[in-house]
């Protein structure tokens, strides 16, 4: 039931029938870890990602678990994806993704298509999607079972980059991304008031994802005026494929600076400009040896702005006060939660990827609705 003050509906009609489901927590709730959870309706069994990390080689705990009917990915990142070598024990179900996400999947697998925004279907059930606004062929998805089940995956409204489709269908539960918490409150201007003076002065090393916030900083960083921008090939390659097979994931107004981008950056050869590299906590790919280069030199400066795990190359030189950690926001805040469950009125939200110690903040800030990380959810 939902707060009449709120002026939201306290009453709505089942979408299938008088059907009821359950969602099982695998994976991804209560703790910082990987996305792995089990939709269970109709005697059908989906899984909703599967994922690796943080911190690398974590995997969701799949044992005794048995087979799966179906496994629908939100997006291409590792710790939503790189559990895939697990599918062998799961019965190596049909895996549903976006053509984007799907290019880059493992050779062999079943691939099934699912709309980067639009109306599809997993074993016969209607699947609503949008893009999330947070990477390349990434999407939220609405189930329409047992009164409706939105997961959103990672999501963004904020990106400069990613358009963001947002979700209006009501849903009895939603299992959203609420990795930031119940406290943080910066804006995605603030964070670039924090990194501007860095930018500014250069050398800059920013470590990224090159299929997540890496094109979206190059292109604040070319907005701000800089031109000198520098990339290894995982950047190189993501910057060529979001102006070609990957378009349909940008805002309309990126295009074509992301064009120029794409055209006028650099290898990196040495220190100078703007420099975005992945990974981006330093354990493998270009940032692995730049890391190693520049880690006792002075410039140049090192920002990691996403997670880092600890015992990372990330973590060690920010502990140490060699590298600096300011935020770009690619989740959402407080406030775009809060939009989001009013727009679409679930009787039960689930906080994903975050700590439990973040329930009793969420749950007061969404007082209007039941919000648990219980391990087993009914609806």
């Amino acid at each position: 039931m939902w707060d009449a003050e709120r002026g939201l509906a306290s009453q709505r009609e089942p979408i299938v029938g008088a059907k009821t489901a359950t969602l099982r927590l695998i994976s991804g709730v209560g703790a910082k870890g990987p996305a792995c959870f089990v939709l269970e309706i109709g005697g059908k069994r989906i899984m909703l990602d599967l994922g690796e990390g943080p911190p690398t080689g974590l995997l969701p705990d799949v044992r005794g678990l048995g087979p799966v009917d179906a496994l629908v990915l939100s997006h291409g990142h590792k710790d939503h994806v790189g559990g895939l070598t697990m599918l062998q024990s799961l019965g190596n179900p049909p895996v549903y993704a976006t053509a984007t996400v799907a290019r880059d999947l493992p050779k062999g697998l079943d691939v099934c298509p699912l709309p980067a925004g639009g109306t599809g279907e997993v074993l016969g059930i209607e699947v609503s999607t949008g893009r999330n606004g947070h990477a390349p062929g990434g999407i939220w998805l609405h189930f329409a079972v047992a009164g409706g089940l939105l997961y959103t995956g990672d999501w963004s409204v904020e990106s400069i980059l990613y358009a963001y489709d947002p979700a209006t269908k009501p849903a009895a539960v939603a299992l959203v991304d609420c990795s930031y918490g119940a406290a943080y409150q910066k804006t995605l201007g603030d964070c670039w008031k924090a990194l501007a003076p860095l930018a500014e002065r250069g050398p800059l090393l920013l470590p990224v994802p090159a299929n997540g916030r890496g094109p979206e900083l190059a292109l604040q960083v070319l907005r701000y005026g800089r031109t000198d921008i520098f990339v290894d090939a995982a950047m190189a390659q993501a910057l060529r494929h979001l102006v070609s097979t990957d378009e349909a994931s940008l805002r309309a107004d990126a295009g074509d600076d992301i064009r120029a981008i794409a055209v006028a950056a650099k290898p990196i050869e040495e220190s100078r400009g703007i420099m975005l590299a992945g990974s981006a906590d330093g354990t493998s790919g270009a940032t692995k040896q730049l890391l190693e280069d520049w880690a006792h030199t002075s410039e140049p400066a090192i920002v990691f702005t996403g997670y880092r795990a600890p015992d990372t190359p990330a973590d060690r030189l920010i502990k140490s006060g060699r590298a600096q950690f300011l935020r770009w926001n690619v989740h959402p805040r407080l406030p775009d939660v809060i939009a989001l469950v009013e727009a679409v009125r679930p009787q039960t939200v689930i906080p994903a990827f975050c700590d439990r110690t973040q329930l009793p903040g969420l749950a007061q800030a969404l007082a209007f609705t039941n919000v648990t990380m219980d391990a087993v959810v009914q609806f």
